[in-house]
Order: C-alpha cells, then sequence, then structure tokens
C-alpha cells in the first residue's frame, strides 16, 4: 500500500543540497518527481547536547566500559591496542585458556602454559646492526641457515633456519657453529683447466664459451629454463641481432658463470671472475633507468647466483629489482591485444613465472613476507607445456599442449604449487600462530592440489620419460610439496618433544595434535626414502647434490623430533632406520660435500650415535641418561626451532 500524501516539517536531502525550493510533500516531493530524483526525508539532525550534565554521563560510561575491557582482557595495554589501530588491534595475543577435553578450540592456538611468552627474535645491540655488507670475503651464509649472529646479516624472519640452529647450539652446549671441515676436493677436469683461464681468454676463445654455454643449457637450463636456447644461440652467434648491448653483456656472462658453476670448477676462479664481470654491467645508472626482457632475465639468473656464492642479501635485492622491472613491462598481464608474435609472448611468461618461483622460495628461506601480486593483481597465463620445436618466431597457430614431459612441465607446475601455498608461507610469518585445526585445512588444500597433478608427476606413475631430466624434476616437487607439510607442521612436534623431556605429556593425546604430527612424520619418511632412492637410481650434478642435502636434512629433524617425543613408539625402529639412510646419504654419497659433513655432524649431536648405532639399541636405551637439558628448549609454538634451512639458495661448496 503506497504512503498517502502528507507534508515534512524539513525539505527533503535532494532539495537541501540542491538548494531547491522543497514543496515537502511524501512520499515524493514535486522538485524530486519533475527531475526524476530519489526523494528521502533525513528529518532533523540529532545533536549530543553541549551540557555538562551529558559529559559526566559520557565519562561515566567509558570508565565502565574500559574496566570491562580490562576484566576480560587483562593482558592487552589498551592504549597501545588503540594507538596501534583496528588491525593490529585483532592481532593482540588473547589471554591464555588452558585446555581441557570439553573446550572447544579457539581458531589461533593459544600459547604454551608456562612459557613465559614467545621467544624473541635475535636482535643485534646496535642500531644499524642489520646493516649488511657482502662484497667483502668473508663466511656468509646463503640459506638463512648458519647465521647465528643477527649483525651483519640482515633481518632474517621466524621462518628462516636460524632460529632452529641458534637453539640447537644452546641445547647441545656448542657456543658457536661448529667448525666446519675441510671438503675434499674433486680432481680437476681433463679437458679444460678452469682454474687457469683467464677471464679474458675466455671470452676471446669460442670454444671455451662454447663450453660453457653447452654446460649452462644441459644443466641448470632443464631445471630453470627462462631464457629461449636457440634465440640466445642465435643471438650469440649473430644470426639474429643481439639486445641492447649491456643488457645483453650481463646476461652472457651471467650464463658463462652459471656455466662454470655447473662445471663445478674446484678453485672457483672462473666463474668468480665471470660473476662479477657480469655485476660491472649494472654499476652505472643505466640499470636503474632502462627496462628491457634481458635485463630481467639477467637479474634473475644473478640473484639465484648471487645466492649461490653465499651473498642472499645481494640476491633479494636483484630480485626486488627484476621484480620492479618486469612489473614495469607489464609481464605479469597477459595483453592479448598486443601484437607480438607467440614465442615472444610465451617467452615473457617463461621469464615471469620464473622469477615468480625464485622471489616465492627466496622470501621463504629467508623469513621475509612475499611481496609477489597476488591472482586478483596479474593475469598472464601459465606456461605452455610443449616442446620449444612446437613453438618458433614464425609460428602462427598456436600448438596444442601435450600430456607428456617437456622441458616446460616443472616449471608450469612449480609455479602453480606457488600460487596455491604462498598464503601458508605468509601466515606463518604471522604474530598469531597456526591452530592445528587450520594446520589440517592447509594440508587439506595442498593434498587438493596435488590430486589436480598430471598423472606424469604422480608417485605412482611407472611410464617412460624422454625428456632425460624429468626424474629430477618430478622428484624436486614431491621433496618440496612434503617439505611444504614439513614446515606447517613441524611446531606440533616440536611441543610434543618439549612435553616429554620436561615430563608433561598428556595421558589422553588430543587426536588432532597426533594426525598433524603424523602426516609431519609422513612427509618426512617420503622424503628421506625418495632422496636414498633418487641417488641410487638417477643422474647426480650438482644442483641434484644441492636440493638432496637441503630436503633430506630437513627430513631428518622431523624423525629426530618423532623420537624424542616419543620414544616408547613401535615405529621406533623405523625412524631410527630413516636416520641411517640419511647417515648414509651424508658421509657416503656426498662425502665430499662439506654442508653434508656439516649436517651429519649436528645429527650425531641431537642423536648420540654412541648409544645409538643401531635400532636394537632402542631397547636398551635409558631415556633419563640424555644429557639435554630440555628446560633450555624454546617452548613456544610459534617458535621456528625446527626450519634449518629454508629453500636451497646457500653455496654447499661442491
Amino acid at each position: 500500500m503506497s504512503e498517502p500524501n502528507s507534508q515534512s516539517a524539513l525539505a527533503c536531502d535532494y532539495c537541501r543540497v540542491k538548494k531547491l525550493k522543497c514543496s515537502k510533500e511524501k512520499p515524493r516531493c514535486s522538485a524530486c518527481a519533475q527531475l526524476d530524483a530519489s526523494c528521502h526525508y533525513s528529518g532533523r539532525p540529532r545533536r549530543s547536547p553541549l551540557t555538562r550534565a551529558y559529559l559526566s554521563s559520557v565519562e561515566k560510561r567509558l570508565a565502565k566500559v574500559e574496566a570491562l575491557f580490562a576484566q576480560l582482557l587483562p593482558h592487552v595495554n589498551l592504549e597501545e591496542a588503540l594507538a596501534g589501530g583496528p588491525g593490529d588491534a585483532r592481532k593482540t595475543t588473547a589471554p591464555e585458556v588452558p585446555r581441557t577435553e570439553t573446550s572447544p578450540r579457539s581458531p589461533v592456538a593459544p600459547a604454551t602454559p608456562g612459557t613465559g611468552g614467545p621467544i624473541s627474535e635475535a636482535v643485534p645491540d646496535e642500531a644499524d646492526g642489520f646493516d649488511w655488507q657482502e662484497d667483502v670475503d668473508v663466511l656468509a651464509d646463503g640459506m638463512a641457515a648458519l647465521s647465528v649472529e643477527p649483525r651483519g646479516t640482515g633481518y632474517l624472519g621466524s621462518t628462516a633456519g636460524v632460529f632452529f640452529l641458534r637453539s640447537l647450539f644452546l641445547l647441545t652446549g656448542q657456543p658457536k657453529p661448529m667448525a666446519e671441515s675441510r671438503p675434499i676436493l674433486p680432481q680437476p677436469l681433463p679437458t679444460i683447466d678452469l682454474a687457469s683461464s683467464r677471464l679474458s681468454d675466455v671470452v676471446a676463445s669460442r670454444e671455451v664459451v662454447g663450453r660453457l654455454v653447452d654446460s649452462y643449457f644441459s644443466t641448470y637450463h632443464r631445471i630453470y629454463p627462462f631464457v629461449h636456447e636457440p634465440t640466445f644461440r642465435a643471438q650469440l652467434h649473430e644470426v639474429i641481432p643481439r639486445p641492447q648491448r649491456r643488457s645483453w653483456q650481463m646476461l652472457l656472462h651471467t650464463i658463462l658463470a652459471l656455466g662454470a658453476w655447473c662445471l663445478d670448477d674446484p678453485q672457483g676462479e672462473l666463474d668468480d671472475d665471470l660473476y662479477h664481470h657480469a655485476l660491472s654491467f649494472g654499476e652505472d645508472e643505466s640499470l636503474f633507468e632502462s627496462a628491457n626482457l634481458t635485463f630481467v632475465q639477467a637479474l634473475v639468473l644473478l640473484s639465484n647466483l648471487s645466492q649461490k656464492r653465499n651473498k642472499p642479501n645481494t640476491g633479494s635485492n636483484f630480485l626486488g629489482l627484476a621484480t620492479r622491472m618486469a612489473l614495469s613491462l607489464g609481464l605479469h598481464r597477459e595483453l592479448p591485444d598486443w601484437r607480438i608474435n607467440m614465442l615472444q609472448r610465451e617467452t615473457r611468461r617463461r621469464v615471469w613465472w620464473g622469477l615468480y618461483i625464485f622471489d616465492s622460495g627466496a622470501s621463504t628461506t629467508f623469513g621475509r613476507p612475499i611481496l609477489l601480486p597476488d591472482t586478483e593483481a596479474m593475469d598472464v597465463r601459465p606456461v605452455l607445456n610443449i616442446h620449444d620445436e612446437s613453438l618458433t618466431s614464425r609460428t602462427t597457430t598456436l600448438p596444442g599442449e601435450i600430456n607428456q614431459p617437456t622441458l616446460y612441465s616443472g616449471l608450469k607446475v612449480q609455479s602453480d604449487l606457488h600460487i596455491h601455498s604462498n598464503y601458508i608461507s605468509n601466515r606463518l610469518l604471522s604474530s598469531s600462530s597456526v591452530s592445528p585445526e587450520a594446520a589440517l585445512a592447509m594440508d587439506t588444500t595442498l593434498n587438493a592440489w596435488a590430486d589436480t597433478l598430471p598423472s606424469y608427476f604422480r608417485r605412482d606413475y611407472d611410464g617412460s620419460f624422454d625428456e632425460p631430466t624429468f626424474n629430477f624434476t618430478k622428484s624436486r616437487l614431491w621433496w618440496r610439496f612434503w617439505n611444504l607439510k614439513i614446515i606447517l607442521l613441524r611446531q606440533l612436534l616440536l611441543q610434543r618433544a618439549i612435553d616429554k623431556g620436561k615430563g608433561t605429556v598428556p595421558v589422553e593425546v588430543d587426536p588432532i595434535d597426533e594426525q598433524c604430527r603424523q602426516i609431519a612424520i609422513a612427509a618426512a619418511s617420503a622424503t628421506i626414502e625418495s632422496i636414498d632412492s633418487y641417488t641410487k637410481h638417477g643422474v647426480i650434478t650438482r644442483l641434484v647434490s644441492w636440493y638432496s642435502i637441503f630436503f633430506v636434512f630437513h627430513a631428518s629433524l622431523v624423525i629426530v623430533l618423532a623420537i624424542i617425543g616419543d620414544v616408547d613408539s613401535p615405529e621406533m625402529a623405523n625412524w631410527q632406520r630413516d636416520l641411517d639412510t640419511v647417515r648414509h646419504v651424508f658421509r657416503d654419497v656426498f662425502s665430499n660435500n662439506p654442508l653434508a659433513s656439516r649436517c651429519a655432524s649436528i645429527l650425531d649431536e641431537i642423536m648420540l650415535p654412541g648409544y645409538l648405532d643401531s635400532a636394537e639399541n632402542w631397547a636398551s636405551f635409558d631415556t633419563e641418561a640424555w644429557p639435554m637439558n630440555f628446560q633450555d628448549w624454546p617452548s613456544d609454538v610459534n617458535d621456528d626451532f625446527f626450519n634449518i634451512l629454508g629453500y636451497p639458495t646457500g653455496n654447499m661448496g661442491m
């Protein structure tokens, strides 16, 4: 039923704003009816009375609210919460609530009772202590694993491995990192004496340049195909025009340096010279005053090479510049109306997704937020799963993707993994802990993603591969996948180990907590089994060694925590076999690798090999004789005690 015509005491909102004479008729005045405008009467505004009595009543009400706030949230400073704004106020730590069997879980895991609060991040003494300089020849840490002292290393957040290593040295009574053992250097390559080659001779020698380029494309490029090989070789031999000079020279010398690195020069002189020569092409302002695709390719590869050379912050800076430059070139956008050929468009995609996987991994490694755009801000398509010969500069019809491994299968799938998992890394860097329920939900998301993998990436696929390095590509994907589960669930294993050492393990284990622990242990055991199998049957290159040591060490620490947390478990014999396998990988397979030796030594410090040389020794093992003070272990569930290394972006001395 329509409202009967009546008049208002005040003009309508539209007439007041437009300063029109309002007829004040309801439901619509004549001016609004004539102009077909929305007619609304707000009425007379209500204003607070400016009296002392009203102000006193407001003050009393505010005092009651503050008292109620203090009663309900005694651990929260109201002034700090107000100063921090709504976003910070939501992150304020809630009061501790004892967990009982009948009480529902909070969506955010409560702090462990009796811990005295979370362990603070290590900070330097000086105000400029996070300043860093990596142009000097000192022992650095490219994996955020060994930089126990915070001074001069840059900020390393909670997902960086130094949190665990610092606690580990405290636990084992080591005041500082153990002395590194001297590696047994392999014999120089007989075909080319890289150590004695001068840079000028290298650049002038087509034979040496060809050897280094071949090394890059046969080893490094098979894992990270960010540069189109036929195009690069045609430019190298000047069959087609080269890009802008400085960007081309930077890319060329970076590829030569990576090629020398892959050849494993025992003295490291050639890749060192080539690395610094590549840097020299970005020393003037041209690097900051121009942008092109070749520059982005060079910066992305230089970032990875810098981290391999134990210059992690330098590599991070290169990635930052590469990201900004890539965004300025629109690499994150598909731009379908742009009239460029299909190879040029696909090359842009490969460079973008190469940058994406490097920056995602490096950010997690160093405990720094992932700053890449999310899926709402980028619409660039995934790389095509095709063979190189299917797409050339003359291709006019887009080739269809094939359902079999190609050079680009790993890049396509790994970038998709980061799209679906980067939120986990950022969530773990937040100030609030992740509850077991939330962790299980994230694990379910990871499993759902794994179910979408092509058949040839599945673990049970037993077909043959035409792509020579695909076996490693597939294995490495699963190692990374299991490692994400380990990173996500490690705090529950750590808490169980601490509770066991302190004698506070509950009689009835929470089923959700136990499920999380079992997932982490299963991921660790699968990693160890897979790496052991690969080292027996796969081709071992420098990159293979690098990833194998990293992931197997991560997995071994989960098994260590499982043993410490449940020495009466019926799985004890299997866990000990896992550790025996890890020791074999470190000491036999990678016997010439100094980091492998150091990882084995750390493992021995924790697990006391004198007691535990074989699984049978557990039957007579006296847990009371364990020479570790568990009171010194970090007790907060948020502490990143477990993550020793991070993504493999450091020099392993191979």
